[in-house]
């Protein structure tokens, strides 16, 4: 079975979340403030303000604004993500801002088949925000993702915490929601309501309950409501 047939297989069996669809409707709200502030992130989380002649893996590319913002700062990058609409969100933005680029290369690919990760080589820089643990083997892709970094390269990966109790309920929720689409709305009500209630009424109080709603996009250069669906 290819991987996209296996993808499908796994949405419609409710064991996946379409990440790509998601990306899809975030691409739409894409504009040069939440680029600069997707730039400004990744050079703060990788302590670099240039990026010219390295290489930058971003696996899980998602919407591919990392990818892209890696590219913007001079990298040659190679993005790859399992899910095809993903896959499309990414070369979407590239065939945007970089058609025809060969220093930007954008496939599907999942971190758990060795044989794809062999051929890739290694990068100075493997980026993975998000991503690990989705695959349902966490231990397997970060056991697969670390070889991918150069010697004194930089490996920048981003996982759920353990948190107990809440992860297990999350977890729950997760699942319902990929599992019966009936669910989905009201999942996404309490979702809100659970993250954002204390920071409406605290934005209400100094006379703008949508303060923190409308600047959120300057957090990683994301969109609040594209987040609460994921």
């Amino acid at each position: 079975m290819g991987e996209i047939e296996q993808h499908a297989d796994e949405v419609a069996s409710g064991n996946r979340f379409t990440f790509g669809e998601n990306w899809a409707q975030f691409l739409l709200l894409l504009d040069d403030q939440r680029i600069i502030e997707t730039e400004r992130s990744l050079k703060e989380m990788l302590g670099l303000t240039d990026l010219s002649g390295k290489t930058f893996l971003d696996i899980g590319s998602g919407s591919g604004l990392f990818s892209f913002a890696a590219k913007r700062l001079g990298a040659n990058v190679h993005s790859f993500d399992y899910d095809p609409q993903s896959y499309a969100c990414t070369a979407e933005l590239k065939q945007r801002y970089f058609p025809d680029d060969p220093a930007w290369v954008v496939e599907t690919g999942s971190v758990l088949y060795a044989d794809y990760l062999a051929k890739l080589g290694t990068f100075d820089i493997v980026y993975s925000w998000g991503v690990l643990h989705h695959t349902g083997a966490m231990r397997q892709a970060l056991g697969n993702t670390a070889p991918k970094v150069k010697g004194c390269g930089l490996l920048f990966i981003a996982i759920y915490n353990d948190q107990g109790a809440a992860s297990r309920r999350w977890t729950m929720l997760k699942r319902l929601y990929n599992k019966y689409p009936s669910l989905r709305f009201p999942l996404k009500v309490y979702s809100l309501l659970r993250q954002w209630s204390l920071t409406f009424i605290r934005d209400a109080l100094h006379g703008n309950p949508l303060k923190s709603w409308n600047n959120y996009g300057g957090i990683r250069g994301m969109s609040a409501l594209r987040d609460i669906v994921d």
